[in-house]
């Protein structure tokens, strides 16, 4: 395969990754906490996809609209019942409640779910482009053919659409102002008049349709299974933090760094070395942080 197609793989891979990414540094930079379980939400995202597709059915694009409207409800319910209550206790308690949570969650969808991976019916149209020149690198293709299907762009489109949205939140609305007043010093916003539980309760519920919404798009281009998120949270995680954490636009950048460095890095290993991708992209990560420990976005990392 081409480094062009593995480049698009990378653009749809770091797509998705970077939805969830946004909803994870808000968390973080609102909410002050590394929350681990997030990679659950994505799960129960894509379960709620999945059953609104596949046993009501309902067609995807309203499936896909269900899942985030789910992931928000179970978001906002996840945390007023387990964060919420601890938010003065400091990030390192609840980013232990958020990995025991996310150990629960993920073991009560192996209980109920079962382990076995479950498919989304989408229907396929693939677009090739084989009119580019072959140059060839030892045993690496550089360019030759590559081929886009329609999932690829309803994953990059949605993807688009997401940050356009989440930019317009951020910079046009009273809610969106609010938050990144919080994000810079909450005490302050609190003297200034703003609500900061509301605004609490709003970044949950926005990273919560984030999060249904990738859980939704990496079911269509994978499987739905319980470790769905799971599986990914290191990548979200390092994404966040190789942009700047608390930086969404950062994240954005990030997603697509490790979604790139992941797809272009089984190019040039052995079929036997492609589960080592992830070690190259995690090698980026480091080298990107001891050259700018604030990260790409040039936000600083905050204690724990």
């Amino acid at each position: 395969m081409g480094l062009l197609q593995e480049a698009v793989f990378g653009l749809v891979t770091g797509s998705y990754i970077a939805i969830a990414a946004i909803g994870f540094t808000l968390i973080y930079g609102i909410v002050n906490m590394i929350n681990f379980a997030y990679g659950e939400y994505l799960t129960l995202g894509a379960f709620v996809g999945f059953l609104s597709a596949s046993a009501v059915p309902l067609p995807l694009p309203i499936a896909v609209v269900v899942a985030m409207l789910g992931g928000g409800i179970i978001s906002i319910v996840l945390a007023r019942g387990f964060f919420t209550p601890i938010n003065d206790t400091g990030p390192v308690p609840m980013l232990l409640t958020s990995i025991g949570l996310g150990i629960a969650i993920r073991n009560a969808i192996r209980l109920v779910g079962g382990r076995g991976a479950r498919y989304i019916e989408t229907e396929t149209t693939t677009f090739r482009f084989d009119g580019v020149p072959d140059v060839a690198i030892g045993s690496v293709d550089l360019l030759g053919g590559f081929f886009v299907t329609s999932e690829h762009l309803v994953v990059f489109g949605s993807a688009v659409a997401v940050f356009l949205s989440i930019h317009a939140l951020l910079t046009r609305t009273d809610v969106g102002i609010a938050m990144r007043a919080m994000g810079d010093d909450e005490s302050l916003a609190r003297v200034r008049g703003i609500d900061t539980q509301l605004i609490r309760d709003s970044v949950w519920v926005l990273a919560g349709v984030l999060a249904g919404l990738a859980g939704v798009l990496m079911a269509i281009q994978t499987n739905v299974s319980s470790t769905t998120g799971f599986s990914h949270i290191l990548q979200i995680l390092s994404a966040a933090i190789l942009g700047g954490a608390g930086s969404p636009y950062g994240a954005i950048i990030g997603a697509y760094v490790i979604g790139l460095a992941l797809a272009l890095s089984t190019a040039f290993l052995p079929s036997s070395m492609t589960g080592l991708s992830s070690a190259v992209a995690f090698a980026i990560l480091i080298a990107v942080l001891l050259v700018k420990p604030s990260g790409i976005a040039g936000t600083e990392v905050r204690e724990a």
